[in-house]
């Protein structure tokens, strides 16, 4: 009995990475960068992991791009940034 709930478990878990795949081929998130097809298929459910596989990259990569992308919307706080502050509180007074 056993085995056969862990061999449903197993085709269950090939279908929904199956209709995954369909549903980010037929959305408009097919259209994106890597890590918004991988951010697309962990919504949908999927382990980061299998999103990575799926996607033909690793977690590793995947984990990178996400790191730079969340450093590149926050990066306004930096030594430029601070100067041109300064510069610009110089100019006022």
């Amino acid at each position: 009995m056993a085995e056969l709930g862990s061999e449903m478990e197993k085709i269950g878990t090939v279908i929904a990475r199956s209709l995954a795949y369909l549903c980010l081929k037929n959305a408009d998130a097919n259209q994106g960068t890597l890590l918004q097809k991988a951010q697309f298929l962990s919504g949908l459910g999927l382990p980061f992991a299998d999103a990575a596989g799926m996607l033909g990259s690793t977690t590793a990569s995947l984990n990178e791009l996400a790191r730079q992308a969340k450093n590149a919307k926050g990066n306004k706080g930096g030594k430029e940034a601070k100067a041109t502050v300064k510069a610009k509180g110089k100019q006022r007074r």
